[in-house]
C-alpha cells in the first residue's frame, strides 16, 4: 500500500481530475478518497453563508444619508 496526499481543486461540475504516478499504469487499484475542506475554505463559506442570510434583511427601511458638513468643519486644527 502506498500513501499519496494531494492538494487540489474541485470544479463546479463536481469533478476531480487525479494524474497518478507511472508505476499504476495498466494495473486495477483500490483507491480511498478522504475530502477535508481547507480551513481557509470553511472561512470563506461560512462568511458567505452570512452574507445571503444577511442581505436584503433592511430592503424594507427607508435609510436616509444625512446631509453632509462641509469639509471645512471637518478638518479643524
Amino acid at each position: 500500500m502506498k500513501i499519496l496526499q494531494f492538494t487540489t481543486h474541485i470544479e463546479n461540475n463536481s469533478q476531480l481530475h487525479l494524474t497518478l504516478p507511472c508505476e499504476f499504469a495498466n494495473q486495477d487499484v483500490e483507491l480511498l478518497v478522504i475530502i477535508q475542506p481547507h480551513k481557509e475554505t470553511l472561512e470563506r463559506q461560512n462568511w458567505l453563508a452570512f452574507i445571503n442570510q444577511s442581505y436584503g434583511c433592511l430592503a424594507d427601511d427607508s435609510l436616509e444619508r444625512p446631509e453632509q458638513l462641509p469639509s471645512s468643519l471637518l478638518l479643524e486644527d
